[in-house]
């Protein structure tokens, strides 16, 4: 979280990351109430991660979790958020295809309810994707939007693990991302050897209990 915060900061051009989890862990949306996250999750807020973007409930652990950040000056900053979200879901879906795992978008309701999200992998919303042959919900993302650009975080859960081809994957998806954004080529950011310095300042923001507790910068 810490490395997609510091990539989303120094951002240049359109850039694509992903990674994998060690042990199980929980992640929480920001809008998210941490006393809520506690009874629903049974951790305590010392256990659990809240991301700088919205969202539900995320278990982690058996998922590939990415980040995909674009600048505030790319032209892709002003498509509509629904839109955005449902061409990187596009994105995921065809690269999946290609490996002859099928999903399809969960449609998108034609009024949005208002409502406090909960567990993000059993309350799939509109253009999340679901796996065809489970039927479960395989993929959805969480989005932030500010000055500096838009942050998305999301994560793909193999519900056919043993189809997958990681490498293909990421190669894929990277390459439809670029048809999207009309780029020659998106940017790919590799596991921080540069920048650990800086990056360990901001786990530190990431790990403190004002930011789990109350969303605030340390």
């Amino acid at each position: 979280m810490a490395t997609d915060w510091w990539t989303f900061e120094n951002l240049s051009a359109p850039t694509f990351r992903h990674y994998e989890w060690k042990n199980k862990e929980y992640s929480f949306g920001y809008g998210q109430d941490w006393r809520w996250v506690e009874n629903k999750t049974g951790k305590s807020i010392n256990e659990l991660v809240r991301r700088p973007t919205g969202g539900g409930i995320v278990k982690h652990g058996f998922d590939w979790t990415y980040c995909f950040s674009i600048p505030r000056k790319h032209l892709s900053f002003d498509i509509a958020p629904l839109d955005f979200y449902k061409q990187i879901h596009l994105a995921i879906k065809y690269a999946l295809d290609n490996q002859e795992i099928h999903v399809r978008l969960q449609p998108c309701p034609a009024q949005k309810q208002k409502s406090i999200p909960g567990d993000c992998f059993t309350e799939p919303v509109g253009w999340d994707l679901i796996d065809e042959e489970s039927e479960e919900k395989i993929a959805g993302a969480a989005m932030k939007r500010s000055r500096q650009g838009i942050l998305l975080q999301g994560t793909i859960a193999f519900i056919q693990k043993s189809k997958v081809q990681k490498e293909e994957l990421r190669s894929q998806i990277i390459q439809n991302l670029s048809v999207f954004l009309k780029e020659d080529r998106v940017e790919y950011a590799n596991w921080p050897n540069s920048f650990v310095a800086e990056r360990n300042k901001i786990a530190d923001w990431f790990c403190s209990l004002d930011w789990k507790r109350h969303r605030k910068r340390v």
